[in-house]
């Protein structure tokens, strides 16, 4: 009997990548820029929302399947020419501030910066995440040389860098780096990179990062950007998608309700590269949990609560503390079974639960801006949580008419 052939199969952190993406349409790839590509597919011109539809689904397609740059253009064509957007046409600019444009979206050229420019960048993300779930046994990054034809001079100088795997490097060089740029990174193991160290052509150090301004015409913001890289192209897709899963936690509630959002924030907790965010310098704050019960006793805007990457990092970076970040992890289970005391500090509600034979206290505070976060988590005794009852209760008698 012959073996089932499945034939290839595009990893689902590609994929997901890609059709997480709402339709953004531009009239100018300035319109869109760096980040918001995460959570954006534009088409630059593409201001008809039909022709956009077009575009995205068409490369989720081909991006599901494996197709390559021909075979998707050749069952496209047929498809604008449809729509009547075979052959040069003109397209105004929706804002009337710039000139309108005659462009052909059925050239080669234009398609291939069109696919490819999607189908790289979806690659880098899924490549990005499948390093974060892998990277104790293969903890460094190697840059491979460009198969271009043409390389950048820049590109050749960084082939050959091996660097650890969350180095603050790979969040802005992790390639692509530009229009048709074809560089690539290889995941190492700690004994390769052994090997490789002090060979000619391969370097341990981070190249020195200068930057360049760059004006985008169409917004008047000057925005710094690495020498090398194309404006624009500038960030790592995986961890950008990591950000923007967080930044839409919010519009995810207010559009499509908590059910949705619960989901959203167990994405994040779930994805690898949000313990690459908790390590930024930077301060960054990701959703744990949704909470009504106590958005409604503390008078919060919102029912999300936050954690911080410091409060994370401070909590589980104690050797006689018990607390992991997969405890951070499970805070959405832990505050809907909690019993939910007010101690009668302002702004501030207390969750104890049992959980492995401990006893959490996680302490909620709302801030400044009616924002719920995590003050703390740790393990507390069962006849303190008595005393706090107890407290908690003589507060009520005193309080009632």
């Amino acid at each position: 009997m012959k073996p089932v052939s499945r034939g290839f199969q595009t990893p689902p952190e590609v994929t997901r990548y890609f059709s997480d993406k709402g339709r953004q349409p531009a009239f100018s790839w300035l319109d869109v820029w760096g980040q918001e590509h995460a959570y954006a597919f534009t088409v630059a011109k593409a201001v008809d929302t039909e022709l956009l539809r077009l575009f995205k689904e068409s490369i989720q397609k081909a991006i599901e399947s494996g197709q390559g740059f021909e075979t998707w253009r050749q069952g496209l064509l047929p498809e604008l020419q449809k729509l009547g957007w075979l052959g040069p046409r003109k397209v105004d600019d929706p804002s009337g501030k710039w000139d309108s444009k005659l462009v052909d979206f059925s050239r080669p050229r234009r398609l291939e910066t069109i696919f490819w420019s999607n189908v790289r960048t979806a690659r880098a993300a899924g490549q990005w995440e499948r390093i974060q779930r892998t990277k104790k046994g293969l903890p460094f990054l190697l840059y491979v040389r460009t198969t271009s034809a043409e390389p950048r001079i820049q590109h050749l100088a960084w082939a050959g860098v091996i660097l650890p795997v969350d180095h603050a490097f790979w969040s802005t060089h992790f390639p692509p780096n530009g229009w048709h740029c074809k560089c690539a990174v290889r995941q190492i193991t700690r004994y390769e990179y052994e090997q490789l160290k002090g060979k000619e052509g391969y370097s341990l150090d981070p190249p020195t990062i200068e930057t360049k301004p760059f004006l985008n015409r169409r917004t008047g913001e000057i925005v710094h950007v690495p020498v090398g890289i194309d404006p624009g192209w500038g960030t790592n897709p995986g961890l950008s998608r990591a950000k923007t899963l967080v930044e839409n936690v919010a519009k995810q509630l207010e559009v499509a309700g908590e059910t949705a959002a619960r989901a959203r924030i167990n994405d994040i907790l779930s994805s690898p590269s949000t313990e690459v965010l908790l390590g930024l310098e930077e301060r960054f704050s990701i959703p744990v949990a949704i909470s009504g019960r106590s958005s409604e006793t503390l008078g919060a805007r919102s029912p999300i609560i936050w954690a911080s990457n410091d409060v994370i990092r401070l909590k589980t970076g104690k050797d006689k503390v018990p607390i992991t970040f997969e405890d951070f992890k499970r805070l959405q289970e832990f505050i809907d079974d909690a019993e939910m005391i007010d101690e009668g500090q302002a702004g501030k509600r207390s969750f104890f639960i049992e959980n492995a034979a401990r006893l959490l206290k996680i302490v909620v505070q709302m801030s400044e801006r009616k924002i719920m976060r995590i003050a703390s988590i740790h393990i507390f005794s069962r006849a303190k949580l008595e005393k706090v009852r107890a407290r908690s209760a003589a507060g009520r008698t005193s309080n009632t008419p």
